[in-house]
């Protein structure tokens, strides 16, 4: 068992899409609603992320100079159910945590969006600091998936 601020962090949101539509905008769509500006290696340069749609597939993003800043690597591929991937933007791989995102339909429509980000140990000394600015962050990325999902421009 993790101590308290190392356990994996679980978020969920719900979305008024069925559930291929939500793979596919949370995948293939990543780039219009990942929050680049704020949430990136390149912060005002990147211009784009981008999953690679398989297993060994990369997940990154691209600056305004062309160039590419690795985020992780696509471990499993289960479209529309399961994604799951390697996590460490700006970092070395060895220190790579692992994401989860689950899709399961809602009674009534829509779809339950579910991330884990499990593997915080493997920051060492710096890991409850992340865990906490994750915990923060994957909120703000989140809320920019659900509005886009819901049509709104962000």
């Amino acid at each position: 068992m993790y101590p308290m601020d190392l356990s994996p962090l679980v978020k969920t949101v719900r979305v008024p899409l069925g559930e291929r539509e939500t793979f596919d905008l949370f995948t293939s769509g990543i780039g219009a609603w990942w929050p680049l500006a704020t949430h990136s290696v390149g912060l005002d340069r990147a211009v784009d992320c981008a999953f690679e749609p398989r297993v060994g597939g990369r997940l990154f993003e691209t600056l305004s100079d062309g160039s590419e800043k690795p985020w992780g690597v696509v471990t499993e591929w289960r479209p529309p159910r399961r994604l799951t991937f390697s996590w460490h933007p700006g970092r070395d791989a060895e220190t790579a945590q692992e994401v989860e995102v689950s899709f399961a339909p809602e009674p009534g429509g829509g779809t339950l969006v579910r991330l884990e980000h499990r593997g915080w140990d493997l920051l060492g000394d710096e890991a409850e600091a992340m865990r906490g600015n994750y915990d923060g962050g994957w909120d703000g990325v989140l809320d920019q998936f659900v509005q886009v999902a819901e049509g709104a421009p962000v």
